[in-house]
């Protein structure tokens, strides 16, 4: 029985896909280095991020003033950011279930809470793990920590992302995870991890009908 969701925030919930792929190549640009795609782009980013960001010539820099410098790009390009239309009829829907809704995001937690205000989105969840600094912290302890401060079972606890790493959390912590491709991760990589992988947000429901 799930008795708590944890939401990852970009991929899954906002899409910003387009946006990050756009502030990535404004990064590039400023450095003379080549640019990237967006099918490139869901094929090769994953975390720790200052992997990627080596893997694109980026190295040797603040991992914190990174993070700044993309998160400033990223609301350049702030038309290209929206919540995913399905989000906002599957949380209708889970008002008949008796689950807590959690949103955990790599974010500084203060980029989070801003971008949670803007979209009206804190009405919609009963918590929010983010990171406490610029860096891109471990999710991993994060979600390791809420589930044992909370005295939570792991297998009661369904994880929901975009990323083949929020499935190697959920296996780690021994919980469930459907991952949405529609994020940052194509679904090729997505199916790698061999745990549940629904194309849209709305299959959530009769996968919770069924558990």
């Amino acid at each position: 029985m799930i008795t708590h969701i944890i939401w990852d925030y970009n991929g899954t919930v906002v899409d910003d896909v387009d946006a990050s792929v756009a502030a990535v190549n404004d990064m590039l640009n400023k450095r003379n280095l080549p640019l990237t795609t967006k099918e490139q782009y869901i094929e090769t980013v994953a975390l720790p991020l200052d992997n990627y960001y080596k893997g694109l010539g980026i190295s040797e820099e603040d991992m914190a003033a990174i993070s700044t410098e993309f998160q400033t790009f990223c609301k350049n390009h702030s038309n290209l950011i929206h919540i995913f239309d399905d989000f906002f009829v599957v949380m209708q829907e889970l008002k008949k279930f008796d689950i807590k809704n959690i949103l955990m995001s790599s974010l500084y937690k203060d980029f989070l809470l801003e971008d949670m205000k803007k979209f009206n989105l804190s009405k919609y969840f009963d918590d929010v793990i983010g990171m406490n600094d610029k860096l891109v912290g471990s999710k991993l302890e994060n979600a390791k920590n809420y589930i044992a401060k909370n005295h939570l079972k792991a297998e009661n606890v369904l994880f929901i992302g975009d990323l083949v790493s929020d499935a190697k959390i959920a296996k780690t912590l021994n919980a469930n995870c459907i991952l949405i491709p529609n994020g940052h991760n194509s679904k090729t990589r997505c199916l790698s991890e061999e745990v549940t992988v629904f194309d849209d947000l709305k299959c959530i429901i009769g996968y919770l009908q069924k558990s």
